[in-house]
């Protein structure tokens, strides 16, 4: 392909402005849209406003705001899920929630993608990403056992502490060491 013809290629790709965009009465055209007027109508409207557009350019507009309303939608839904889940069970990480809705769809983005998807974030940038979240749950993951250990440490010497000061008092010993290892359990809940 001739490097003109790949250039005229590249700037199809990247149009991404649209004349309705540009127009005065765009909040008119954005209500009608909403209504449920025909294409053919709202253009008249614009021209009796005073302004000049095609019905494909507000079909292109319509179609792509469709498309921003689809994905708003469908990220509202899962963060609606994120929440119920997160309602439902009180120790779960919400940054591991979050992070894997995120991790979900920009592999659903990257396994249906073609060329023109990722004009705004490259194939690269899209692994640099997925690598990023990766190494964030890996990251975390270090960030429990470490917490976990330094719970567990913190309660062993408390306990052995406990044991030489409680030593004649075994009954006393009994229910601390029962309520440190109350304290352990609940401190790491939801972090292992």
């Amino acid at each position: 392909m001739s490097e003109e013809k790949q250039e005229k290629q590249q700037r199809e790709i990247k149009r991404r402005h649209y004349l309705v965009e540009k127009l005065q009465c765009r909040d008119m055209v954005d209500r009608m849209l909403a209504e449920g007027y025909g294409y053919e109508d709202i253009a008249q409207a614009v021209f009796d406003a005073g302004e000049r557009i095609g019905k494909s350019s507000i079909c292109r507009y319509h179609n792509s705001m469709s498309q921003v309303a689809e994905r708003v939608i469908k990220a509202r839904e899962q963060v609606k899920v994120l929440v119920d889940v997160l309602r439902d069970r009180p120790g779960t990480d919400i940054a591991e929630a979050a992070e894997q809705v995120m991790l979900q769809g920009l592999l659903q983005k990257v396994a249906t993608a073609d060329e023109e998807d990722f004009e705004e974030m490259s194939l690269a940038q899209a692994g640099r990403l997925i690598g990023t979240l990766s190494r964030s749950g890996v990251n975390r993951e270090k960030f429990k056992l470490q917490y976990n250990q330094g719970v567990g440490a913190a309660v062993d010497r408390i306990m052995g502490e406990l044991r030489v000061e409680l030593a004649g008092m075994p009954d006393v010993l009994t229910v601390l060491a029962a309520k440190l290892e109350t304290v352990r359990t609940e401190l790491t809940a939801g972090q292992g």
